[in-house]
């Protein structure tokens, strides 16, 4: 139990750099890569290894660490918090398969991109966008989910301080606000919030301040 309670605290960490990384690229490092699916062609086009491991960080890695987290939250107990643990848990490996999807997606394609002439990346492109986009790229709802159902459970459990857990749940409903279009600028919002959420929940895993419940 204490293994586990400290990798999903470590995994909660990662999870933290990786959106920090992701903020850093978008807002400091190449600010363009964000504005429109034009702009982002032409900075992957110029810079497209760095662009690359910046996919792979904000993505796989992020992936990895979601499901090391999910799986250290998942304790079963009793049947009414029990439901929740399960629902969270089906929703966070969802999420994960999302990211990794995108992610891959996003990395392959670069590769692909850098053997085509300008005239054939430019005709390929919006195809390339159109699916990263579709399968959520920047729209946070199913993470939103995630952290609503998953801090409803931890509420229910008392298994963190329930201002953790509160906050964790108001984050999760800004996350599913990115779904309707006109409110995706809550994505950033979004992201702020879970970095501290993360390293909350994570400092709490690390120092094992989680009450055991029975399996």
């Amino acid at each position: 139990m204490k293994t586990r309670l400290q990798l999903g605290g470590i995994a909660a960490v990662v999870c933290a750099l990786c959106y920090i990384i992701g903020f850093t690229m978008i807002l400091v490092v190449m600010p363009d890569i964000n504005i429109d699916g034009e702009q982002r062609l032409q900075a992957i086009l110029s810079q497209p290894r760095l662009i690359q491991s910046w996919y792979f960080i904000i993505f796989v890695v992020f992936g990895i660490a979601l499901l090391m987290l999910n799986r250290s939250l998942y304790r079963p107990a009793g049947e009414e918090t029990g439901q929740w643990q399960l629902i969270g848990a089906l929703i966070g490996y969802v999420w994960a398969a999302y990211v990794f999807a995108i992610g891959f997606i996003s990395v392959l394609t670069i590769e692909y991109l850098t053997h085509l002439t300008p005239a054939e990346s430019d005709e390929t492109w919006p195809a390339i966008l159109a699916i990263q986009t579709g399968l959520g790229d920047g729209v946070e709802w199913i993470g939103g989910i995630w952290m609503l159902v998953i801090n409803i459970s931890l509420y229910c459990r008392r298994s963190v301080p329930r201002s953790l857990s509160v906050a964790g749940a108001i984050t999760g409903l800004i996350g599913m606000l990115t779904l309707y279009p006109p409110l995706a600028a809550a994505g950033g919002v979004f992201g702020l919030l879970q970095i501290g959420w993360f390293c909350w929940l994570g400092r709490l895993l690390l120092k094992q301040k989680m009450p055991e419940l029975p399996a």
